[in-house]
């Protein structure tokens, strides 16, 4: 596996991948898949990788920004998705290693991740790579008109602001 950066010309990849995500009625509480304008403005410009192998586009991994004050620089939300043609192959684990690595490059100290109850995978993948569970969000979204609650995890890095 090797890793790419998400651009507009490789980004139908990542629609493509996030409509899998969509399907499992687990991954998002999005129905419906952003275009490039709208995922790139909400994007931060680092930590933007797409997973490949043999010319196979495998999964993406992103970060957000926790929010536009300047005392959360160094926070940022992660979101992983993976093609439904290479669950279960740690694809996820790939991706979120990296982007684990190239947070801590670029000074993040914190990563966080709100996860549905349900993607009992996602929740694993997460808590193996040290993110531990802080709360969760009762009811904070609806999905085909039911309120679900969003589990919170956090993780803080051992080598950037400490």
């Amino acid at each position: 596996m090797k890793i790419i950066t998400i651009n507009k010309t490789n980004f139908s990849e990542v629609q493509s991948i996030y409509q899998d995500g969509i399907a499992t009625g687990v991954a998002t509480f999005e129905t419906v898949v952003p275009d490039w304008d709208y995922w790139n403005n909400n994007h931060l410009p680092i930590g933007r990788i797409l997973a490949i192998k043999d010319d196979q586009y495998l999964g993406w991994a992103s970060l957000s920004a926790n929010s536009k004050r300047k005392v959360y620089s160094g926070v940022a939300e992660v979101s992983v998705y993976v093609s439904k043609h290479f669950r279960g192959q740690k694809v996820g684990d790939f991706l979120l290693k990296k982007l684990i690595e190239i947070s801590e490059q670029h000074n993040i100290w914190t990563l966080q991740a709100g996860i549905m109850r349900a993607n009992t995978a996602s929740l694993k993948l997460h808590t193996n790579n040290q993110f531990r569970v802080i709360g969760y969000k009762e009811k904070i979204g609806q999905l085909n008109g039911i309120w679900l609650d969003n589990v919170i995890l956090e993780r803080r890095s051992k080598t950037v602001g400490c």
